[in-house]
């Protein structure tokens, strides 16, 4: 488990990351993670699946959906469409926290 944040806390935003190393991470078979890119939930790069390269920026959003389907038995489409609901949610909050400081009276 230490090893897993300690791989994910040496990857930048701008690189990219093959597939066999995005299913440890995540703990996601091949199979749902080309199910979630079908899905539109990433966007890897690359011929066959094997090869892909997915965004590290994307890593999250595979890992919150690799939760979803392993600890509360949600199937892949359920967790993508849950992981954008969530990601959805966290944009209107901010926007809402923004609003709010702009209309406190200075």
């Amino acid at each position: 488990m230490g090893m897993q944040n300690h791989d994910a806390q040496l990857l930048g935003e701008a690189d990219w990351i093959g597939s066999a190393d995005i299913c440890r991470l995540c703990r996601l078979e091949l199979d749902a993670v080309i199910e979630l890119a079908e899905l539109g939930l990433v966007s890897p790069r690359g011929h066959a699946p094997q090869q892909w390269q997915v965004a590290a920026a994307e890593l999250p959003r595979l890992a919150v959906a690799g939760r979803l389907i392993r600890d509360l038995g949600i199937n892949v489409s359920g967790a993508a469409l849950a992981v954008e609901l969530l990601e959805a949610q966290r944009a209107l909050e901010r926007r809402i926290r923004r609003l709010e400081r702009l209309a406190q009276p200075f």
